[in-house]
């Protein structure tokens, strides 16, 4: 699986991060900041149009990015790996399994639309991650991310 960390298209310096579940945009300034930073594609290439999900490539591992329509379709980190419960485990997955898309705006970037939700992006708003509808050209951009190596040589 390919790892990976994600920066924002129009704030470069702000990488995607996870921390303890809250799924934001951040400056990288320490050695955890990193190691939040940096995620595996679990689709079977880092290709436009390719579906996977984005998992945590470092400890504490098995958290994926999912999103939580009942908090506003906030985007958050979800522990999958120990789910027992099947119901529940596939609709973690539907939640947080996404298609690589070209970015509308920068189609040498990518965005990610999700597939359980298919009129939704991740983008950025106030700095938090959420999955949302993209049409005005500032909404647009807050969905375009640049692949970037991993930010943790952990990974």
């Amino acid at each position: 699986m390919p790892k990976l960390s994600l920066f924002s298209n129009n704030f470069p310096d702000f990488f995607i991060v996870e921390r303890s579940g809250d799924v934001d945009i951040s400056k990288i300034e320490t050695d955890e900041d990193r190691r939040n930073a940096t995620f595996e594609w679990t689709g079977p290439a880092l290709d436009f149009g390719e579906t996977g999900r984005l998992v945590r490539a470092t400890l504490p591992l098995g958290f994926c990015l999912r999103i939580d329509a009942l908090e506003g379709f906030r985007v958050v980190g979800k522990f999958f790996t120990g789910i027992i419960d099947p119901d529940v485990a596939e609709e973690v997955r539907e939640d947080s399994t996404f298609v690589l898309e070209r970015a509308e705006i920068d189609p040498n970037q990518a965005s990610f639309r999700s597939v359980r939700f298919p009129d939704r992006f991740l983008r950025h708003r106030d700095f938090h991650l959420f999955a949302e509808p993209v049409n005005t050209p500032g909404e647009l951009q807050d969905a375009c991310f640049r692949i970037a190596p991993p930010l943790s040589s952990e990974a």
